[in-house]
């Protein structure tokens, strides 16, 4: 039983977006970016209180996003994020029974089927925010960016959302290299985004990007989020890592197609699933 409430509490709480590719740069006054995401993911199977996986009731879900960034000074650029989700979670074990035996303390009559698992389908996370430079070292850029996010009531559950507005506020450095004569980048991002579902947590992004080829951009990217306090779940933390290939068609349209997985874990879903992308460039 606990660890079914574990992955109850976490299955719904995993299913937060993440940024497409939201970097440390900014973007000159006027220009701008809109990334149009979706994905396809599922789990079988979650990391328990010892990081070890365990058989769950499974689930799946479906995402669609837009993520837009858009100049407006030399040192500010703002980024917003809407989209659509819809979840499906196959019932617990033991969710059959509890329902009978609530009946019988109640005197109703008992249900012969065991009752649906988690369904969700509607509007899903909406998020503004402004990101500003705050010095360059060199070849480094390190930037501050603050937001906050919404969605309806019945959506929260799925996003790690505890209540109405969570904010979220990040640290985010980048820096471009060379690898065997290749361009490519860097970028990390520290954040704290607060309301989670179980409690305040703290957020560590990754991106790693390279260019085999000029219209190729191959990125390598990890989520992860901490929330020490604990709630319902005790301690969760949740690691997931996306490969990806961005393909430019044209100077202002670009293709992505990747995976993602969560490589690890305590107390959240061994998730894994497919990405694709459109990028549009004014």
């Amino acid at each position: 039983m606990r660890a079914l409430a574990v992955f109850v509490v976490c299955c719904i709480t995993a299913s937060a977006t993440e940024p497409v590719c939201a970097g440390a740069w900014l973007l000159p006054p006027g220009k701008g970016q809109a990334i149009l995401t979706t994905t396809f993911a599922d789990a079988r199977k979650a990391y328990d209180a010892k990081g070890r996986l365990i058989e769950t009731p499974a689930y799946g879900k479906f995402e669609t996003r837009i993520y837009v960034e858009h100049g407006v000074l030399d040192w500010l650029t703002v980024v917003a994020e809407g989209g659509y989700m819809k979840f499906s979670g196959e019932a617990g074990a033991f969710d059959h029974l509890n329902l009978l035996i609530d009946e019988a303390k109640a005197g109703l009559p008992l249900s012969p089927q065991a009752p649906p698992g988690v369904r969700y389908d509607g509007l899903g996370l909406g998020a503004i925010g402004a990101r500003t430079r705050l010095f360059t070292w060199n070849d480094c850029i390190v930037s501050l960016q603050a937001g906050v996010r919404a969605a309806p009531p019945a959506a929260r559950r799925f996003l790690d959302m505890r209540d109405a507005v969570q904010g979220d506020v990040r640290l985010l450095v980048g820096r471009p290299f060379e690898l065997f004569g290749l361009p490519g980048f860097f970028d990390a991002q520290l954040g704290y985004r607060s309301h989670g579902q179980n409690g305040d947590e703290i957020r560590a992004d990754f991106t790693l990007g390279l260019r085999p080829l000029p219209p190729i951009l191959l990125l390598a990217q990890s989520y992860a989020g901490f929330a020490p306090r604990g709630g319902p779940a005790g301690v969760v933390a949740a690691q997931k890592f996306q490969l990806s290939a961005v393909y430019d068609m044209t100077a202002s349209l670009s293709l992505q197609l990747g995976a993602i997985a969560a490589i690890g874990g305590v107390n959240s879903p061994a998730e894994r699933g497919l990405i694709s992308a459109l990028w549009w460039r004014y």
